[in-house]
């Protein structure tokens, strides 16, 4: 069994867990938007609306990662942020989506702080 982690740890784990979000969702709009505005270039295709899954995912896998204590599901749970992240952030590129490209680089540069707070 896991062993509890003190008060002000898991405060800072879930501070970076919640910030993860915070670009996540970001990008969700920013993904939503592409997708149903017309003459976006992507609107309606099934790229845009992969890329809104992706951004989903990584939303609530992100909020997920900081509230869950140490253990198999959460390392499980963030390593899929990262491989999430990687995937999505490629369909941004096939997208041309600069904006939600950017988004994903913010969550992931922020992914690599919550691992180096989680240790």
């Amino acid at each position: 069994m896991p062993a509890r982690l003190s008060p002000p740890n898991r405060a800072r784990e879930e501070l970076a867990g919640n910030l993860m979000a915070v670009p996540a969702a970001i990008g969700l709009v920013i993904a939503a938007v592409a997708f149903f505005r017309p003459g976006s270039g992507v609107d309606g295709t099934p790229g845009a609306a992969l890329a809104i899954l992706g951004m989903l995912a990584l939303t609530v896998a992100a909020l997920l990662a900081g509230r869950m204590q140490p253990g198999r599901l959460r390392t499980f749970i963030t390593v899929m942020i990262l491989i999430g992240g990687l995937l999505t952030l490629l369909c941004a590129w096939f997208l041309m989506q600069g904006w939600l490209m950017l988004t994903i680089v913010l969550t992931l540069a922020i992914w690599l702080i919550f691992i180096l707070v989680a240790r």
